[in-house]
């Protein structure tokens, strides 16, 4: 797993030489398809989309949904709200996935691959469900 960890990392790298400082790509991006904060919220973007329009909110620091407030990581937004920063929120998210898969794999004892048991679903420690109502979160990719 970390092996393929840095491969994807090295993909990762190999694609910010080649598209993210490409003048073609930058001409064709940046400035284009503004999206502001307000607006953003008012059309009910969420995730990578509205972090890319200068909110700097992420429903895993907000809620401390699952255990993701046990790992280091920084919530990745832009500030421009165009196309070119939708593009660099999803490039940096990918960077902080890579740094919350490899702290979760080493916090697992012994060899990750063998103890397949440890690595399972459990339930969040902070979702708690009324006896009146039903509540669900659903994630989407964007």
């Amino acid at each position: 797993m970390f092996r393929f960890l840095r491969y994807f990392l090295t993909g990762i790298e190999e694609y910010e030489k080649l598209i993210t400082r490409n003048p073609i790509f930058l001409e064709r991006v940046e400035g284009v398809g503004i999206i502001r904060g307000e607006e953003a919220i008012n059309r009910g973007l969420s995730g990578p989309k509205l972090r890319a329009s200068e909110i700097s909110w992420d429903l895993r620091k907000v809620d401390q949904c699952e255990c993701y407030n046990e790992f280091d990581w920084e919530v990745q937004w832009q500030k421009e709200g165009d196309s070119l920063a939708r593009y660099l929120v999803r490039m940096s998210e990918m960077r902080e996935s890579i740094k919350i898969i490899q702290q979760t794999l080493e916090g697992i004892p012994g060899d990750p691959m063998k103890i397949w048991k440890f690595i399972s679903k459990k339930p969040s420690p902070n979702f708690e469900l009324s006896k009146q109502g039903l509540q669900r979160r659903n994630r989407f990719p964007s």
